[in-house]
């Protein structure tokens, strides 16, 4: 086999890997919530600005949970996410006042503010209540990673609830998520943190 040839075909190899993967990750945001889960777990994303609000990926997960918490008042809500580089508070901190201020009651809602790693969120919000049937809110490019580091965390009984990524960041996770995914297949281990969070 020439060189031609064999960067011909890991060229081949390389684009049918991406056409297949995000096929699979868009038929994966399709599925619909489960009815009145114990828990909804809402992963974090980028907070903008001084004082801190969401940024519009993560405001669209926010406003998707919140139309679901409206309609399934028994179930709880955990928070995700730390404090990042250049954010002025934790996510977890910002997204609970949202919730808040959009009609969901504090009785129903518990913050996880120390992860930074989404493979992190399903093992720390797991410490502060059992989760139950649960559902996972994140973006829609995002939806199947979230849901295979929740299993590999242990949480088994779960579904997605998908909120929309503008058109720019779709186009954008149209490269990434494969990566990621690809990434997170090979080294994201979730229950490497339980003892670590246990410190």
């Amino acid at each position: 086999m020439t060189i031609i040839k064999l960067v011909f075909y890991i060229i081949l190899f390389i684009l049918s890997y991406f056409v297949v993967c995000n096929i699979v990750i868009y038929l994966y945001a399709q599925q619909n919530p489960v009815a009145d889960a114990d828990t909804m777990v809402v992963l974090g994303a980028k907070v903008i600005g001084t004082p801190a609000r969401p940024h519009p990926t993560l405001q669209s997960r926010l406003d998707v949970a919140i139309i679901y918490l409206h309609q399934n008042p028994r179930t709880k809500v955990i928070v995700c996410g730390g404090q990042g580089r250049n954010e002025s508070a934790t996510e977890a901190s910002v997204m609970a006042d949202y919730l808040i201020k959009n009609g969901i009651d504090t009785s129903r809602i518990y913050i996880e503010d120390q992860s930074i790693r989404t493979a992190q969120q399903f093992v720390f919000a797991n410490q502060i209540l059992p989760l139950g049937k649960t559902i996972v809110v994140t973006s829609d490019f995002h939806l199947l990673r979230s849901i295979i580091l929740a299993k590999r965390s242990g949480i088994h009984d779960v579904s997605g609830l998908p909120a929309s990524l503008s058109n720019k960041d779709k186009r954008i996770a149209l490269i990434r998520e494969p990566l990621a995914l690809l990434n997170s297949l090979l080294f994201d281990h979730p229950m490497d943190y339980v003892t670590t969070s246990a410190k």
